[in-house]
């Protein structure tokens, strides 16, 4: 018998409104259990719901996966502004998060690999990940799809009664630049409504 691969225990999909209430399970227990968080306090709902229609409306992705045996939402991943000037449009930053109990499964993996083809099929040209120093799983999941070290701020965090280092990581990808006569140049959205895995490009 073959080995199952991640995508015969989940599938991909863009996020939903109904997706919320998970997406603050997982988020509110990275903040109460991990470091890769700098937040102290759970948030509510309303903190993610706000979130969920700004990434919308900007035209960013947010995508979950999903486990077909359960139909429980158990992992999203998600670009969002680098920095709010407008000169930085063409970098975002991203996020993963995966429930506590499906980690290893290669989630991470899979998003990652998606979340690069999507940011192609935005046309940005680069993205950052920003890294807790201890994290090490991401460390090497971000490094093994061609993310490049650019730089640590040493005790910069404080969780947990220690103080923190946060490293950052970039890819960089082959966007053409806009010519100077494109006063206000944007990326292209994220086709909410109609996206399909692994067919953004």
């Amino acid at each position: 018998m073959s080995k199952l691969t991640t995508l015969d225990t989940y599938f991909i999909r863009e996020a939903k409104h109904e997706d919320i209430s998970a997406i603050l399970e997982i988020y509110n227990e990275r903040i109460e259990n991990s470091t890769c968080l700098f937040i102290y306090n759970t948030v509510p709902f309303e903190d993610r719901e706000t979130w969920f229609n700004v990434s919308k409306s900007k035209g960013y992705p947010i995508i979950v996966a999903v486990e077909k045996a359960t139909n429980k939402t158990i992992a999203y991943a998600s670009y969002g502004a680098f920095r709010d000037k407008s000169g930085f449009i063409f970098t975002a930053e991203i996020s993963i998060y995966i429930h506590l109990d499906h980690h290893y499964r290669g989630l991470g993996k899979t998003l990652l690999k998606e979340m690069i083809q999507i940011a192609q099929g935005m046309r940005l040209r680069s993205v950052i990940a920003a890294i807790t120093t201890e994290n090490n799983v991401s460390v090497l999941l971000f490094s093994a799809f061609g993310f490049k070290h650019i730089g640590t701020l040493h005790d910069v965090g404080h969780k947990f009664g220690r103080y923190l280092d946060g490293s950052f990581y970039e890819r960089i990808f082959d966007t053409p630049s806009f010519p100077i006569t494109q006063r206000t140049p944007s990326f292209t959205p994220f086709p909410w409504g109609s996206y399909t895995f692994g067919q953004f490009k």
